[in-house]
């Protein structure tokens, strides 16, 4: 598990589009109505499907078990650490001062932040130091900043070559956690959302390094038996459902997170290849900076818009163009700009080639 893969999948810009605008939906169409940061945006009939959006983060993490074990194919623990920093950081830090900056300006009481927690934020990981989210969406970046780093763990110890073993033993930790909930696994090891990282990262393999075999096999359907009681256990509990509950729902729930594992097999046994085409590049590129903007952000300027317009569906979509443009200018002018230089600062000057050695003339 040496060579570094260069090839795109174009079908992965795809479903990171898909899956971020089911959850900008949830947030826009669901959640956010119902906890009146969004009035008069809930609509039953939408509100019927788009209470399923926040599925899309479960995609999410099934593409990151994909793309980061394809990142660390060949790479150097500082190369891989320098791509992923450069890779997250620079648009979070936009995004977040976005967000204060708006509540600090409109005097918005409920997603105002100190200082502190402002900065604490910064570092993408103010659970450790037990900081409330600027944006409660950033806690899926959390559990992807922690993935990343048991991937450098494996890089620096030069365990890739055993990172099937590896992953058998993670889905071995969910199943404690599952069977016994611990706040430490759920916490450092994210036990709970281990079965979807390495859904993708199997699914890497099968595509890269010799298909399915019966190990492969045998994970793959062991994470998603575990990604679907964990999901069960989510849907029953959110208190955002406790009105709304239906049997019906836990097998749309299981058909969606099943439809997942579906699409990635196809990917998988490469069934399934997009050409190029320039507007999936487009949702692809924009989909981290979207969604680290819009909650938040978006709720408090749909609610300046709906004062103005009076009109909650010219409201919504002003949000949303809103939201999508300053997402593309943080791609352009931050994510294309600020990145890759803070990538070739943490990864240092190149090493030089040796020089060949004089040799004297007799």
């Amino acid at each position: 598990m040496s060579t570094k893969s260069t090839q795109r999948f174009h079908e992965i810009d795809l479903l990171r589009g898909l899956a971020c605008l089911s959850v900008l939906g949830f947030h826009y169409l669901s959640r956010s109505p119902r906890v009146g940061w969004m009035p008069e945006a809930l609509v039953p009939a939408i509100d019927a499907v788009m209470r399923f959006g926040y599925l899309g983060v479960h995609l999410f993490f099934v593409i990151s078990g994909f793309v980061i074990l394809m990142s660390a194919q060949g790479a150097t623990p500082r190369n891989f650490a320098a791509s992923r920093v450069a890779r997250l950081y620079p648009a979070l830090w936009v995004a977040a001062s976005i967000t204060a900056l708006t509540a600090w300006g409109l005097g918005d009481a409920r997603f105002m932040s100190t200082w502190p927690q402002y900065l604490v934020n910064l570092s993408m990981v103010p659970q450790w130091f037990g900081v409330p989210y600027i944006d409660a969406a950033y806690w899926s970046l959390a559990v992807e900043l922690h993935f990343y780093i048991y991937i450098w763990i494996v890089l620096r110890f030069k365990l890739l070559g055993h990172i099937e073993t590896l992953m058998l033993g993670w889905l071995a930790i969910s199943l404690a956690n599952l069977i016994r909930p611990a706040w430490p696994l759920q916490f450092w090891l994210d036990a709970k959302w281990a079965p979807l990282f390495v859904a993708g990262g199997i699914f890497f393999l099968v595509r890269t390094q010799g298909g399915f075999n019966r190990r492969r096999v045998l994970t793959l359907l062991a994470s998603l038996a575990l990604a679907l009681v964990y999901a069960w256990q989510d849907a029953v509990a959110d208190l955002h459902w406790a009105t709304l509950w239906r049997e019906l729902d836990a097998w749309v729930v299981a058909g969606l997170i099943t439809a997942v594992y579906a699409v990635f097999t196809l990917i998988a046994l490469d069934r399934w290849r997009l050409p190029p085409m320039r507007w999936v590049a487009v949702a692809g590129a924009l989909t981290y900076p979207v969604y680290i903007l819009h909650q938040y952000f978006g709720a408090m300027v749909y609610q300046q818009l709906l004062k103005l317009s009076h009109s909650m569906p010219l409201s919504l979509l002003l949000t949303t163009l809103l939201v999508g443009t300053m997402g593309w200018q943080i791609h352009i002018r931050v994510e294309k700009t600020l990145g890759p230089r803070l990538r070739r600062w943490i990864e240092g000057p190149p090493l030089a080639a040796p020089q060949p050695t004089a040799r004297s003339k007799a």
